[in-house]
């Protein structure tokens, strides 16, 4: 029974720093510096569209990225403060998140 309890603790105990680590945020300079396929947490303001999709450009005060936003419902995305939580992807040299969740703060 006390290994079973151990091993209860021992797991909670990693769900609880993974949770932690996905609502660290990063800058979009270190998002660029991540590897392919990396779980990144933004926070920046959407400048404008990056095309004719779903895609925006994304600002912090450490630079910008293309942020690519699935079943886009939101017409008023831009000027809008945001927090997204989503993958690097990188291909041909650029850099952009493929967006999972995003949460208007402002």
């Amino acid at each position: 029974m006390k290994k079973y309890l151990g091993l209860i603790a021992l797991l909670g105990g990693c769900l609880v720093a993974n949770n932690a680590l996905a609502r660290d945020v990063s800058t979009i300079k270190q998002a660029k510096e991540m590897r392919d396929d990396a779980r990144v947490t933004l926070e920046g303001k959407i400048t404008s569209r990056a095309g004719d999709d779903d895609r925006y450009w994304l600002q912090d005060s450490t630079g910008k990225i293309r942020i690519d936003v699935d079943d886009d419902d939101e017409g008023s995305l831009i000027g809008r403060q945001v927090r997204i939580v989503g993958d690097v992807d990188k291909n041909d040299g650029r850099t952009e998140i493929d967006v999972d969740h995003l949460r208007i703060l402002k």
